[in-house]
């Protein structure tokens, strides 16, 4: 059954104004709803791989200066005159005898803790002939031969041939091996025979 629905003039007027015909409200602004923000992911990458790379770092060095300080000077001079010998055809005359004698040089300086690398070879050679209890008081004319070809090389522009840069070497690693063991008291000790 349908049902039928008089309306009142009033009603019906009411009924035809445009705010009571049309229930429907203008649009609203947009609401914007906030996002969190996104954290700077590639920043926090960077300072992770940064810290990580200096913690490497850090580990590499201390084990590569243990592991120096683990070698006698002995080895560092020779394993110094090893790498020269590989490359003494490749630089000059002047550097070979220069890398050469300051090899020699600051193993003297750290074996037996002689100013060595800072003193002229005369000064050097003086100072030596004077200490009579030195080790290297033995050595001391090969020292001499060895020092003084350097310094030919080194100040008088004398060429070195591939024999006398290996007979450099040779020298430097005969030296080295000569005086790399402590040396034996040779003293009497109190009232042992």
């Amino acid at each position: 059954m349908a049902t039928v629905l008089f309306l009142r003039a009033s009603d019906r007027a009411a009924a035809q104004t445009p705010d009571a015909t049309e229930d429907i409200r203008p649009p609203k602004a947009l609401v914007v709803i906030p996002q969190p923000e996104k954290p700077p992911v590639a920043l926090w990458l960077g300072i992770a791989a940064g810290v990580i790379l200096l913690g490497l770092v850090a580990w590499w060095w201390n084990n590569h200066r243990r592991r120096k300080s683990l070698r006698s000077p002995a080895e560092i001079a020779l394993w110094s005159l090893a790498e020269l010998e590989v490359m003494r055809e490749a630089i000059a005359a002047e550097a070979f005898a220069n890398r050469a004698a300051d090899t020699v040089r600051k193993y003297i300086a750290e074996r037996f803790g002689l100013a060595a690398p800072r003193r002229t070879t005369e000064e050097f050679l003086r100072d030596l002939a004077k200490d009579e209890h030195t080790p290297l008081i033995r050595q001391s004319d090969h020292l001499r031969v060895f020092l003084k070809s350097c310094d030919m090389a080194k100040f008088a522009a004398s060429p070195l041939d591939s024999g006398q840069r290996g007979e450099l070497i040779r020298a430097a690693r005969g030296f080295v091996a000569a005086t790399a063991l402590p040396v034996a008291n040779t003293k009497p000790m109190g009232n042992t025979p």
